[in-house]
């Protein structure tokens, strides 16, 4: 085995993973019966490449025996063929984008005698604690057995992301089920763009973000199988254009860019879905699918980030892209149906915990708005605009369309018109009372209104002072919020 070569400078630690990178099989030959074949035949190598962190085929490797020119690439299950192979020794190379992660290639230690007209041959990938035996000492691994490991690039010039710092957030339970606090472990990248999280729990998930110079990756899920976490980040070098204002009022600089992302909405049946809300985590651009399911956003920064697809009937999605200048992204989003999930959030301590996470708690007690939460919410109603009937100041008025409706601010000496925030985020209006088709009711968990100069900085928008702010918490952020303390 030997390191990739786009990864020039590997560690000790990672030199030693590529050498257990490759096991081989029991080197049947199919042809061993018979007689060796002569030096004018060709002969043929066929087997399986083995995922032994997912338990399964590795699709779509490429088979690589060297020096003769000829390659495979592994079908679903992953069986592989190479045929019209010269006789002779030749040493055999698999390439993947999950070794890829890892920064190294399997090759074989030894040239492979191609002897016979046929050879069969299993190849397989190391274990999770094959893998956490390498890259982590003991005393790391006392801490739990599993590991996250992957590189950070740069997306527009491929090279390591050198100034990056990965940030995983995660939440175990006790003996009983309880949810504990949120664990927050962080590790920068080296030189070559590697990071290793070492002691993790077995059945761990999270979120990740990665950051660099005050530009961050979006944050996306992560979830150790078998006894590994592998995850390949990219996020753009500091390129400041805006500031934005996070759920608790830190203000935070964004890039935009010139990346760009194309694709389809479906369903989990594959059916594509028309009037699906898209948009970056970020609030950075929105768009609505068409009739065959697919959108475009563009001018969006490059790197690692995390679009969020709304659509009534089915749960809030998340689905992680990479973004780059210089090459368009596509993407399929495949939606789960929506499960509602109230009785869980509205458990008291919960709910609570969540609430403050986000500010507002610490809002309402200050009293310069209109808060709803609890029962005080009609989680039965047909349409959000529905339970914004009940705030004094506004007014609820048909949209035209027939099915939604419009939210003016009654207060207003202008135009009475209403800003929106979602799970912190500016909801950007498409169509007059748009919002009626993407957030439900009995999905919400508060809401915040407020009037004029009431609105708090971070909910404010520059040049419409004058105009309302109803800010809306839903369970889809509830359910990931944590307070980020270390350990």
């Amino acid at each position: 085995m030997q390191a990739n070569p786009t990864a020039k400078r590997l560690t000790r630690c990672l030199a030693a993973v590529t050498a257990c990178m490759l096991v081989l099989g029991a080197g049947r030959s199919l042809a061993a019966q018979s007689a060796p074949a002569s030096s004018t035949q060709l002969s043929k190598l066929q087997g399986f490449v083995l995922d032994s962190i997912h338990d399964g085929g590795l699709a779509n490797a490429v088979v690589i025996v060297e020096g003769t020119g000829r390659t495979g690439v592994t079908q679903a299950d992953g069986r592989f063929l190479v045929d019209s192979i010269p006789m002779g020794k030749h040493r055999i190379m698999v390439m993947h984008p999950l070794l890829d992660t890892l920064g190294v290639i399997m090759r074989t230690p030894d040239p492979y005698d191609f002897s016979n007209a046929v050879h069969t041959l299993d190849l397989s990938l190391p274990s999770g604690q094959r893998l956490a035996s390498v890259f982590c000492t003991p005393a790391q691994r006392s801490r739990g057995p599993a590991l996250m490991v992957g590189f950070v690039r740069d997306p527009d010039t491929n090279g390591p992301a050198v100034g990056s710092k990965v940030s995983l957030v995660f939440q175990t339970t006790d003996i009983i089920g309880r949810k504990q606090p949120p664990t927050v472990r962080e590790m920068p990248v080296d030189s070559t763009g590697l990071y290793r999280i070492c002691g993790l729990p077995a059945d761990m998930t999270g979120k990740v973000q990665v950051y660099r110079n005050g530009v961050s990756s979006g944050e996306v899920p992560i979830a150790v199988t078998k006894g590994v976490a592998l995850r390949a980040f990219s996020v753009a070098a500091k390129q400041v254009v805006t500031e934005v204002t996070n759920d608790s009022g830190k203000v935070r600089r964004v890039a935009k860019g010139s990346a760009k992302v194309t694709g389809k909405v479906v369903d989990k049946s594959g059916r594509p879905l028309e009037g699906a809300r898209v948009m970056l985590q970020d609030g950075v651009g929105v768009a609505i699918t068409k009739a065959n399911g697919e959108f475009t956003l563009d001018s969006l920064p490059s790197g690692t980030q995390a679009l969020v697809v709304r659509k009534l009937g089915y749960g809030v999605t998340e689905s992680a892209v990479e973004l780059s200048s210089s090459t368009a992204t596509r993407a399929t989003v495949t939606m789960a149906d929506f499960v509602p999930t109230l009785e869980t959030v509205r458990v008291e301590a919960a709910q609570d915990k969540a609430l403050a996470a986000v500010g507002y708690l610490e809002r309402k007690s200050a009293g310069f708005g209109t808060f709803l939460d609890g029962n005080q919410i009609n989680h039965q109603s047909m349409m959000f605009s529905d339970v914004m009937r009940t705030v004094a100041g506004l007014k609820v008025v048909p949209s035209g369309d027939g099915r939604t409706s419009v939210v003016t601010d009654s207060r207003s000496a202008s135009n009475g018109c209403v800003n929106y925030f979602v799970d912190g985020q500016r909801w950007t209006t498409m169509t007059p009372g748009d919002i009626d088709d993407f957030v439900r009711p009995n999905e919400m968990v508060a809401a915040e209104v407020y009037h004029g100069s009431s609105t708090p900085p971070q909910f404010q928008v520059a040049g419409q002072s004058s105009c309302a702010s109803v800010v809306v918490w839903t369970q889809a952020k509830m359910s990931t919020i944590g307070n980020r303390k270390k350990p």
